[in-house]
């Protein structure tokens, strides 16, 4: 009962907020310019406000008390995430340092509130640092900040970050099932729910866009689950949680290495994410007869591959670190040969006029 009205909650608000578009015109508006844009039409980007209703929709009804309280911890801490992206997604003025920093604040009212936090990382020198608990959640503030920028930036096609967050939550789920943990998996399922509510709406057409409130409040709660999984499981490695959050925080980490590279500061989007790559020199050019925002859906289905080959080892061996770890090293490469191979597709001139693209957003911010 609770998922039903979760998803019809969903749905049935980022629909009316589709159809309410005119209303609040251009202040909530993506307009198809600059860069890291692949749509063709001006969309609302306020995505973040159905899933975080139909969440509050779902502690309301749902009846378990374990449930309602994890449930709670995600609505109290992650509405600052939300409300920062929301101010970004309607000015369009608040700097990425200022929405990671309130994000990261998020995580560290959760692991405040309910008194859980990271406190190991299978790393002796680390756990001696992590069993004092201001360490540990400054600690984990930052890598709930960290996942949440990240899902923030694989949102470059239709259903692309809503997808990848349904596939991790719904992972989740199957491990806190297979330990035993009926709550945490009852809500990650609920959350699931919420998004993939949103997930009808905006894929494949791009009707609704989840914006920066919905993509640092979704990439919030699945980042908080993953650690309620982690602090309330000894058993599961930890390595789990980081191969949930895989294919995103992988994408950050490869960024943040290529921009420093490029002597660019770590914080400018750029044309050159994997996802952007695939969808200019793989998907594009094989599609071009179909309609615009059918091809930008199409990219999100080639990328969904690199969102389910992290999670499928954390679900079967979440105790197993002497899997994980090879599997996560091994992912990376992956990661990094198929952007070096798609990344050879580039011809000079595309790169030419791309850097000309970054260097002036560079100069004005």
């Amino acid at each position: 009962m609770a998922i039903a009205i979760t998803l019809l909650a969903s749905y049935v608000i980022a629909e009316a907020l589709v159809l309410s578009g005119h209303k609040y015109g251009q202040m909530t508006m993506d307009l198809p310019d600059g860069i890291r844009k692949f749509h063709v039409d001006p969309t609302p980007r306020v995505g973040g406000i159905a899933i975080y209703i139909a969440i509050t929709a779902a502690w309301i009804v749902l009846p378990g008390r374990a449930e309602g309280k994890l449930l709670a911890t995600v609505l109290l801490a992650g509405m600052p995430a939300l409300m920062i992206g929301l101010m970004e997604d309607v000015t369009k003025r608040v700097n990425v340092g200022a929405r990671l920093l309130v994000t990261m604040g998020s995580g560290g009212v959760a692991a405040l509130w309910s008194g859980m936090g990271i406190t190991r990382v299978d790393m002796p020198l680390v756990d001696a640092l992590l069993a004092y608990w201001p360490v540990a959640v400054l600690f984990t503030a930052f890598c709930v900040g960290g996942v949440a920028n990240a899902i923030n930036i694989v949102d470059g096609f239709h259903g692309l970050a809503s997808g990848t967050v349904m596939i991790s939550l719904l992972a989740l789920a199957g491990i806190a099932f297979s330990v035993g943990d009926a709550p945490l998996a009852i809500v990650a399922i609920v959350v699931a729910t919420a998004v993939a509510g949103f997930w009808l709406v905006n894929f494949p057409w791009g009707r609704l866009f989840l914006g920066d409130g919905g993509a640092y409040f979704s990439g919030f709660t699945l980042a908080w689950l993953s650690v309620e999984l982690l602090a309330r499981h000894p058993k599961v490695s930890p390595w789990a949680s980081v191969l949930l959050c895989g294919y995103p925080t992988v994408e950050v980490i490869y960024s943040i290495a290529r921009r420093r590279k490029q002597h660019r500061s770590p914080t400018q989007p750029d044309h050159h994410h994997l996802h952007s790559l695939v969808a200019m020199h793989v998907v594009q050019p094989r599609l071009r007869q179909l309609h615009p925002d059918l091809c930008n859906s199409a990219g999100s289905l080639t990328m969904w591959t690199c969102a389910i080959m992290p999670v499928l080892p954390a679900i079967f061996f979440p105790t197993r670190p002497d899997v994980l770890l090879p599997w996560l090293a091994g992912f990376f490469l992956i990661y990094h040969l198929s952007y070096r191979r798609v990344a050879s597709l580039e011809s000079p001139g595309e790169r030419k006029a791309a850097t000309q693209e970054e260097g002036a957003v560079d100069a004005q911010t």
